[in-house]
Order: structure tokens, then sequence, then C-alpha cells
């Protein structure tokens, strides 16, 4: 069943919004659930970053869709939301999102499991980069999910990793 999320999880990334005009690729490897270190394991995650559609709001930063699937099967996550440019300086630059998560993990702690309250989450990103080479940069990102307190129980979900982002435009 988990790996016909997997097929799903990516399959909806790579063709979603196809009216809209992707900016950057990201293809990132991290480790799952940092924090507590119950699931643990690597994770893939692979997001597509927009330009800014003309019906978006100018101080929404740029709309993203992206996935983080466990490699170890635990949980995935399927996201949505915008990215901010912090800075950029030279080869150096910083970035925040902010969003909304779906998982497929469970919602109450069960069998030693984490327990994420909703199945749909916030989902907040940060990343610090470093352009290896013209329209490539390395990044290193932290990301997590939680429900802020809505639902019980409010165990969250961090990952820490790289990623590679490509501007195609």
């Amino acid at each position: 069943m988990k790996k016909f999320i997997i097929f799903q999880l990516l399959l909806i990334c790579l063709t979603s919004f196809p009216s809209l005009k992707a900016a950057e690729y990201r293809l990132g490897l991290s480790m799952h659930d940092v924090e507590r270190r119950i699931e643990g394991g690597p994770a893939l995650s692979f997001e597509k970053i927009f330009d800014r559609p003309s019906w978006w709001h100018p101080y929404a930063g740029r709309p993203h869709l992206g996935t983080h699937i466990s490699l170890a099967n635990n949980t995935h996550l399927l996201y949505a939301g915008s990215t901010w440019d912090l800075f950029k300086k030279g080869k150096f630059s910083g970035e925040l999102a902010f969003g909304a998560a779906f998982h497929s993990g469970e919602e109450k702690i069960k069998n030693n499991q984490l327990g994420f309250g909703c199945k749909v989450n916030f989902r907040e990103m940060i990343a610090f980069g470093y352009e290896i080479k013209e329209n490539t940069v390395l990044q290193l990102s932290a990301q997590h999910m939680s429900n802020g307190s809505l639902c019980d129980p409010n165990q969250g979900l961090t990952s820490v990793g790289f990623r590679l982002a490509w501007k195609i435009n």
C-alpha cells in the first residue's frame, strides 16, 4: 500500500499544475525524524517551485509543490505552499517556505509510532544554499511538519538534509 502511495506522490508532484510554469526543480536527501528518531532513516524529496502567476499575491512568495518520501517506508508527505527568498549575497542564499502537508502517517500514537493528530498539517522549511555553478545551488535544509496544537497529539516530523536546486529559466 505504501509503495503505491509513493508512486502517487511522485506522479502528482511531476504532473500537477501544467498551466503554471516551473522555475526550479529540487531533489534532496535527508535524515527523516531527526527530532524523536522513532521513524528514522533516509528520505528523498522532490519539489517544483513555480514562477509567481499573475493572480498570486505579490507578497506570497513563489508557489511550490513537493513530496517527501521516507525510504524506510515510514511517513510520506505531499506538500504545497509558498517559498520566499531571505537573502542573496554573492554565491550564498537563504530561503523560507510555509504551507500545508498531507501525510501518510498515523493520526493517533499507535505501537510506538508517531501520531500527527490531523491528516493535514502545517509545514515549514528553511534552507541555506551555495551556488556551485550557474543555475545550480546546493542547499542545506531543515523542514518541520506539525499541526500547531490544533489537534491532539501534536508530534511533529523534522527532517534535515541536502538538496540540489536547478533553475530552468
